[in-house]
């Protein structure tokens, strides 16, 4: 369990990042600012742990306690360990320029940063992780199917802009060097434990690959690699609705070395008390030496090339104005590779020339419902600031809510 809460809380202390495209129908819907030809730079910063099993309260003691007390994870052993439990947990922040538009072009340069785990995890590995395999005596656990990814990478990047009067396009291209990574993945796995603790047998499936962390973030260089993104945005008029595509972390990292556990395997302990796997000792082995569980199975260790695929994912946005003061966002975000649908809406409401409210509602994806609100900030129509929390049901119903999320993010037009 200290594994775990030092796992989440070096996640939660260092989330998807905004592509070189969402400024442009950001300061549409939030502003009605159809002012795009200047140069200008865009910045931005993101923190979100969202999860639709991991309560608030469960992270806040992660975080602020450093332990997670039993009484926080009982509401556990009523889930079925069969279930997934989905987190995505991190920050991730970026810093663009972008060239006045020269006819229908225009260069953009930027660096950005990503420090952020995503997980698809059968709920059983997270009873295990918290509670021990006491309280589920008599019963299987399902482990697997299961996955944890963690990157920590930072990025300089170049692309380019082309626009007409109801169109722009564009893609981007990043080198990216990578100072962290883990990939936990297991197939079919699973623990079952006799009545009693008198015995616990498990069919194990586990891959884990990790780089060194001996180097400060910032000073590691473990792993090269490139991210792609494009964009395409349409509006047809001015006071037309916006439609907008991006495909965001299209790409690779390589490591040479990367040190590899594995292994494929049963086991069986029979005629002796075991009330938390986790915390195995010499009492299992009479007169015999047990540092770990590792010596009781069959664990591989190995260092090889890996090949890690980026987070690639798919979002769209529908943007439409009701009246002069008052824009609804509509926005569907999908993982290529895993994780289920997003969805969110927000209606932004213009209550004065420079200042924009906007309630919102997000479902799916990693997290279960939440609720936030932004505020935006518009001064000459030059210098743009954006904040958005859906920090509120964490503060309200810690013991019930699943999310976290903070995004700041502000424009400065040349």
């Amino acid at each position: 369990m200290r594994k775990l809460a030092a796992i989440l809380a070096l996640i939660a202390i260092n989330s998807l990042a905004i592509s070189q495209n969402d400024w442009n129908w950001h300061q549409k819907h939030y502003f009605a600012d159809s002012s795009v030809n200047e140069a200008g730079v865009w910045m931005n910063g993101h923190y979100e742990l969202l999860s639709n099993h991991l309560t608030n309260e469960v992270v806040n003691q992660v975080i602020f306690d450093g332990k997670i007390t039993r009484g926080a994870t009982a509401y556990l052993d009523d889930l079925s360990s069969d279930s997934y439990t989905r987190l995505s947990a991190g920050t991730q922040g970026s810093m663009w320029f972008r060239s006045a538009r020269k006819g229908s072009w225009r260069w953009l340069f930027g660096v950005g940063y990503n420090d952020v785990a995503y997980a698809a995890l059968r709920t059983g590995v997270v009873q295990l992780y918290l509670r021990g395999n006491g309280p589920y005596e008599d019963q299987t656990m399902e482990l697997g199917s299961s996955f944890l990814t963690y990157h920590s990478y930072q990025s300089a990047g170049i692309g380019f802009e082309k626009s007409t009067a109801k169109t722009s396009w564009g893609l981007t291209a990043h080198l990216i060097k990578s100072s962290r990574y883990a990939n936990l993945n297991m197939g079919y796995s699973e623990l079952y434990t006799a009545p009693y603790g008198t015995s616990v047998e498990a069919e194990l499936a586990v891959q884990y690959d990790a780089t060194n962390t001996s180097q400060n973030k910032l000073g590691a260089w473990y792993g090269t690699g490139y991210g792609i993104n494009a964009f395409f945005q349409h509006q047809p008029t001015s006071k037309s609705p916006i439609i907008s595509f991006q495909v965001k972390d299209l790409g690779q990292i390589f490591y040479e070395g990367a040190d590899r556990y594995r292994v494929v395997d049963s086991f069986a302990f029979n005629g002796v008390e075991v009330e938390n796997i986790l915390q195995l000792d010499d009492s299992l082995i009479s007169g015999g030496d047990l540092d770990s569980i590792e010596a009781l199975i069959g664990l591989k260790e190995s260092h090889p090339f890996v090949r890690a695929a980026l987070p690639a994912n798919i979002q769209i946005n529908y943007i439409f104005p009701l009246g002069e003061r008052i824009s609804v966002n509509l926005s569907l975000r999908q993982f290529i590779r895993f994780g289920m649908p997003e969805i969110s809406a927000g209606m932004a409401i213009r209550t004065t020339p420079w200042l924009t409210l906007e309630p919102t509602i997000r479902a799916g994806g990693f997290s279960r419902f939440d609720l936030g609100l932004s505020a935006a900030i518009n001064v000459n129509q030059r210098f743009q600031l954006i904040v958005k929390s859906e920090q509120f049901e964490r503060l309200i119903a810690p013991k019930k809510s699943t999310g976290q999320y903070l995004f700041v993010g502000g424009q400065l037009k040349f």
